[in-house]
């Protein structure tokens, strides 16, 4: 459709800082990336960044009322290493592959086999 994509690496770097599992989760399935497609392209030794992390719960704080689970819509301000994360991500993508699916003909969940990059594909109009 002539639309530029973002370059992967960093859509996948900004997921990972911003701690949005699910969202890298479909990344990770929607392009079938490897463990190795990340050690090549986001510099996992670093961790989480803390301080996007403080900053983003005082937002949460400031506009939620509290409650006994108000601290679940929070993220993690611990400064966990990210290599961990990615692979944890990366190697359960057959686990995410639901029933309705053959498992035999998806790599992922959104990846079938011989499925080829996704971007390359020419899509309809309707």
């Amino acid at each position: 459709m002539g639309l530029p994509y973002p370059k992967l690496e960093h859509l996948a770097k900004s997921l990972l800082e911003t701690q949005r599992w699910v969202d890298l989760e479909d990344l990770v399935d929607g392009m079938n990336l490897s463990e190795e497609w990340g050690e090549q392209h986001l510099d996992l030794d670093r961790t989480l960044n803390v301080d996007y992390a403080r900053k983003k719960n005082e937002k949460i704080r400031a506009t939620v009322s509290e409650t006994p689970f108000s601290d679940l819509m929070e993220i993690n301000e611990d400064p966990a290493r990210l290599r961990p994360i990615w692979q944890e991500i990366v190697r359960n993508k057959k686990q995410r592959i639901g029933d309705e699916l053959p498992k035999d003909q998806y790599l992922t969940r959104f990846f079938p086999v011989d499925g080829g990059d996704p971007r390359l594909k020419r899509r309809t109009v309707f």
